[in-house]
């Protein structure tokens, strides 16, 4: 999936195949087993069966039906799917046979290490709440020390022949910073705090303006803000001093912030009608706008060019694999057509470059926002 992108170094990055831990259904259509063990894709010695195809379309059907889109377009994305299925696994066998000749061998002690990684990081702390976590996703913890298996392998023929290509000079930096300066301003903040005059109140404009006028100046004779308008909030006249904390101008909304960004340190300002009433702000800090140096931002533009330059290089390396390797195919209808599918294709939010992502499990909070769901279906019933 294309989100915000993640600007660690790619060899810090995890990397997994898009469908390696997802639940593991069946075929989508019964069938005799010769066939089902039928050989529908050969690159170099690796291989895909007719079942394991079924297998990953059945998934992938049932995520997009059990999705939030209109059917139009739930129809449009199943009409792709065997090409987009066999896209994935086409480059998940590329890289398995890479692995191979590279003589890739990953121990059952990091493979251990791994998933314990997993765990913590999903603040899963007992052994009851792993197997509950993995029943919900449809793993036995078994599959999941094979899916753990091949990130590890996947992860590290990418560091070799991807990441370990990727090097950025300073001055490269440099210049990236020269040309996007706008990226690096901390734009102008203010500590705002403010009293609302609340027209809850059931007094009348007139009253609800002179009592705001009253406030700011018993405020600009210096008294204390809480202590100002104690008796007005005990009368439930006003609310009690709100603090806004540090926020930018677009933060605000606009009828308040053209008053606030006029004021000076330390001002209270006219009283300014907005929602629940009228508003007295009092500035109580500033931090102006400034540029961020060089030095302060210089790991985190290494970041965005690595990341820039890891997704040409790993454009670069599939399709090399893809012209150096043996490949048969005796592929499904559906199926065909797989290795020029354009990522168009995929949607606005897909893109087949998204091989890899981290595992993940429930989390212990998702996992009885499930349980409470299926008791409220049960109770329902």
């Amino acid at each position: 999936m294309r989100k915000t992108p993640d600007t660690r170094p790619p060899a810090l990055r995890p990397y997994t195949l898009l469908l390696t831990l997802v639940v593991l259904l069946g075929a989508s259509a019964p069938g005799r087993a010769d066939d089902l063990n039928r050989i529908v894709l050969r690159v170099n010695d690796e291989i895909l069966t007719l079942h394991d195809y079924q297998k990953q379309k059945s998934i992938a059907v049932t995520q997009i039906l059990a999705s939030q889109l209109p059917p139009a377009e739930q129809q449009e994305r199943i009409g792709l799917v065997g090409r987009q299925i066999t896209q994935e696994l086409f480059r998940e066998l590329l890289l398995e046979s890479r692995a191979k000749q590279l003589r890739i061998v990953v121990t059952d002690e990091q493979v251990e290490e791994a998933v314990q990684g997993l765990i913590k990081r999903q603040g899963i702390e007992d052994e009851a709440t792993l197997q509950q976590a993995l029943a919900s996703s449809g793993m036995t913890l078994d599959q999941l020390r094979d899916n753990m298996r091949r990130e590890i392998t996947f992860s590290q023929v990418v560091g070799r022949e991807v990441t370990a290509k990727i090097a950025v000079a300073e001055e490269e930096l440099r210049a990236y910073y020269r040309s996007n300066v706008e990226q690096f301003v901390v734009p102008e903040e203010r500590w705002l705090k403010e009293v609302i005059v609340l027209e809850a109140s059931g007094a009348s404009p007139e009253e609800l303006e002179e009592t705001a006028q009253e406030i700011r100046g018993k405020l600009l004779e210096g008294g204390e803000f809480e202590e100002v308008i104690e008796s007005y909030r005990a009368a439930e006249l006003t609310t009690g001093v709100i603090d806004l904390d540090w926020l930018e101008e677009n933060e605000l909304d606009p009828d308040l912030a053209e008053v606030a960004w006029q004021l000076e340190p330390g001002a209270y300002s006219e009283p300014v009608l907005s929602r629940g009433g009228l508003h007295v702000l009092h500035l109580a800090g500033l931090r102006e706008e400034e540029q961020k140096p060089f030095k302060d931002v210089q790991d985190q533009i290494l970041g965005i060019e690595r990341s820039r330059r890891f997704d040409k290089e790993m454009q670069t390396f599939l399709a090399d694999l893809e012209r150096n390797a043996y490949v048969k195919e005796d592929l499904p209808p559906e199926a065909v057509g797989y290795r020029t599918l354009a990522e168009a294709d995929f949607g606005s939010d897909e893109s087949p470059l998204d091989l890899f992502r981290a595992p993940t499990l429930p989390s212990p909070d998702e996992q009885e926002e499930d349980s409470g769901e299926e008791e409220s279906e049960e109770g329902g019933r």
